[in-house]
């Protein structure tokens, strides 16, 4: 079992730390507060990853073409 803080995991998803840090408190992204901070199983970071790309893919196949903003946060609902 491989983990990853929240600098790692926001490095895997190419975001930044504090969206990494959002994904987290707010539940999308299962962790773990150990000390001051985070601990995340790579795992669960690469899952959420393949179900961003499945969901994007499906609503671009959906609607015939590129879907406006598909960035994680927005996905998310993380756009504030």
């Amino acid at each position: 079992m491989t983990t990853v803080d929240i600098k790692g995991a926001a490095q895997l998803m190419n975001i930044h730390v504090r969206t990494a840090e959002k994904l987290v408190v707010r539940g999308i992204l299962p962790a773990a507060r150990i000390g001051h901070g985070y601990v995340l199983m790579e795992r669960d970071v690469l899952a959420y990853i393949e179900a961003q790309i499945a969901s994007q893919t499906a609503l671009k196949r959906e609607k015939g073409g590129r879907q406006g903003k598909t960035r994680t946060a927005v996905a998310a609902g993380l756009e504030a």
